[in-house]
């Protein structure tokens, strides 16, 4: 019980010699005595922040009330007011000190933070911190090294920017740049290029396994090569890409939220190699959209700015449709009785603005 002439902690928050790092390990276990720590002379900024986060009501500085056990009636009556006390008495702190641990600790108890929550993490001394950001900015370091090591294998690949994701690595390193970075920011920075570099580490095994087209299909095999494997390839249009309209199938597409897998119909249900590369085309076509609005911070890529200028009738689907006519240099989308794609056949123009934008995002287009 707080008060108990064995209550060790409660003393060491009443001697004035007690050292700043103790007065942490006593406010991290003991919520009942913050009161008494936030007045302490050897309590640092920041572990008096982190009481009062934690602890809004216990840590605030102790009001001055009547000695525990006085009898009521023998106690004089006084004028109210803080000033009284202080001008009335100079041997009132310990007074001041039993009561308040009395009070506090029936309101509060004996509360434990959790260890294992972050808002709970006491602050460490000055000293303490200054190695504790030094810590993890070496881990920041490390990691960072480890994910350009990654990062490097997909130079020149056209998914590159939905693979690595290196506009939020970007940012994490703007912040990992800041003078003085707070022990709390020098931990997030760490953990998430942890994080970031162990789902780099995960695609670059994926992509490395996917190589070896172990379907053996046609559209897996221009898949695989058109990515290095980054690119993933299900055949499961008629259930992925929503209902066919009337008259027409859906063949694929390549949907929003998973930008890197390309959706097509089964091999057997195209009618032959030419629908299969057209389709496949198209669909990859939309995958470096994706990837070519991502490098940008508005997420508005360059084919975002040839639509915009209207170009393909201002739409990314017949975009999708010229770059599978211009990389098979096809006249039409027609062929034997199949139409593919949007009935648009893009102009002279268009297909030379498709290969600029090819080029200039490395996506494949022959020469």
């Amino acid at each position: 019980m707080t008060g108990a002439p064995d209550d060790l902690d409660l003393h060491a928050a009443h001697d004035p010699a007690t050292p700043p790092q103790q007065l942490a390990d006593i406010a991290a276990r003991r919520y009942d005595l913050h009161p008494l720590i936030a007045v302490h002379p050897q309590t640092y900024p920041q572990l008096r922040a982190w009481m009062t986060q934690v602890n809004p009501i216990g840590a605030e500085p102790p009001y001055l009330t009547m000695p525990v056990g006085a009898p009521a009636a023998a106690a004089p009556r006084r004028p109210r007011g803080v000033g009284y006390w202080i001008g009335g008495c100079g041997c009132l702190a310990v007074l001041v000190v039993i009561i308040l641990v009395v009070a506090v600790g029936g309101l509060l108890g004996s509360r434990e933070p959790n260890a294992a929550s972050p808002e709970h993490h006491v602050p460490s001394t000055p000293a303490a911190e200054d190695q504790a950001v030094a810590e993890q900015m070496a881990i920041y370091a490390d990691e960072k090294a480890k994910y350009d090591a990654l990062a490097a294998q997909l130079e020149g690949n056209p998914v590159a920017p939905l693979v690595t994701q290196k506009d939020f690595m970007d940012r994490i390193a703007r912040e990992a740049a800041v003078p003085d970075i707070s022990e709390i920011a020098a931990r997030s920075v760490a953990r998430r290029t942890a994080e970031f570099r162990q789902e780099l580490e995960a695609q670059v095994t994926a992509a490395q396994a996917r190589r070896g087209n172990s379907s053996g299909t046609l559209t897996e095999q221009l898949v695989d090569q058109a990515g290095d494997g980054f690119i993933d390839v299900r055949w499961d249009a008629a259930s992925a890409c929503g209902d066919s309209r009337e008259g027409k199938v859906n063949t694929g597409c390549v949907r929003r939220g998973t930008p890197l897998v390309v959706h097509v119909q089964a091999e057997n249900q195209a009618g032959s190699d030419w629908e299969r590369k057209m389709v496949t085309a198209h669909e990859l076509a939309h995958v470096f959209q994706h990837a070519d609005a991502r490098r940008f911070e508005d997420g508005k890529g360059e084919a975002d700015r040839l639509i915009a200028q209207g170009l393909f009738q201002g739409s990314d689907e017949k975009m999708a449709d010229c770059y599978a006519l211009t990389y098979y240099d096809q006249p039409s989308l027609s062929h034997q009785g199949v139409t593919l794609g949007y009935g648009y056949v893009c102009n002279a123009v268009e297909r030379q603005a498709i290969r600029t934008w090819a080029a200039d995002i490395n996506a494949p287009m022959p020469g």
